[in-house]
């Protein structure tokens, strides 16, 4: 019966967890007559004595990738706190300042829409009204405009290109964004969102 080998570069690739890792190489591998190697590490299992060394190297990589995970939002929550912005994609309204790409301005093409929006909002008009103005005066969704001057989209446009939602408005309405606002770390709770001045105002001009 020919052995099967199991190869790969480097021993990480197999995991970062060293005791699933430990379980495969050691037991599961073993029972089912594969061959392990890690080339770069210089691993062979059917060399005993580079087995040895195998457990040492599957904690140092989990540890290894423990700590990077802890650099990286040490450094993410610095930028964060200091009132940089995290998010890649600025809002609606908003574009990134070509000289500095951390910083955010008015994008006014856009920007015109926004106010209109607040604008319609404080003469008393509601999300779903403000949505049908928005669709008849033909004004195209965000989604649409994205596209129409090469940035990216979460969502795929519509068969309408101007087909305004009630969700769409409130969305734009909630933003804090709107006030020159920064908002990071949405996903902890509301007391925790560090907001900063980190962004040109658009809604100076609404009233």
């Amino acid at each position: 019966m020919r052995k099967r080998v199991y190869s790969l570069g480097d021993m990480s690739r197999l995991g970062r967890d060293y005791l699933k890792v430990g379980f495969y190489i050691e037991v599961l591998f073993a029972e089912k007559g594969v061959r392990f190697i890690a080339i770069n590490n210089g691993i062979d299992s059917a060399n005993q004595q580079d087995s040895d060394f195998t457990p040492f190297l599957n904690i140092i990589n989990e540890w290894y990738a423990k700590d990077t995970s802890k650099k990286i939002r040490a450094v993410m929550k610095s930028k964060g706190e200091a009132g940089e912005h995290l998010c890649s994609n600025p809002p609606y309204g908003y574009m990134k300042d070509p000289d500095n790409k951390k910083h955010w301005i008015v994008d006014e093409e856009a920007a015109k829409v926004v106010r209109r929006i607040f604008r319609l909002c404080l003469e008393g008009y509601g999300p779903t009204q403000i949505a049908r103005i928005l669709k008849e005066e033909k004004i195209v969704t965000p989604t649409v405009y994205f596209m129409q001057n090469g940035r990216a989209a979460r969502n795929a446009p519509q068969n309408n290109p101007c087909r305004w939602s009630a969700e769409t408005v409130t969305f734009i309405l909630e933003r804090p964004e709107y006030q020159g606002h920064t908002v990071n770390f949405k996903t902890l709770p509301l007391q925790s969102y560090v907001n900063c001045q980190g962004a040109s105002v658009m809604l100076y001009s609404v009233p």
